[in-house]
């Protein structure tokens, strides 16, 4: 995506990029075995993302196509962060 709005915080980037949004972090995510451990706490946590590497179908076949494979390699990004001033806001 260019662009995103979370709560009044609006993010841009350049060139395109991926976010998450979620109610628990990566490494939650990545401990939990079943969803009923993923409990939503008072935070959300954003993502953003460059790139992201394809997943293709491992589980039962093949990886990702040679296209959508993530290679490490040098890549230059900006984000542009703005929002909304108000109380106790330093917009």
């Amino acid at each position: 995506m260019r662009w995103v709005e979370l709560g009044g915080l609006r993010v841009e980037g350049d060139p395109a990029f991926w976010f998450t949004a979620r109610p628990w972090t990566s490494e939650r995510l990545d401990a939990a075995r079943h969803l009923t451990d993923l409990v939503p706490g008072g935070t959300v946590w954003v993502n953003l993302d460059h790139a992201q590497h394809g997943i293709g179908s491992q589980s039962c076949g093949p990886g990702p196509l040679p296209r959508y494979a993530l290679r490490a390699e040098p890549a230059e990004f900006s984000f542009v962060f703005s929002g909304e001033r108000g109380p106790g806001r330093d917009g």
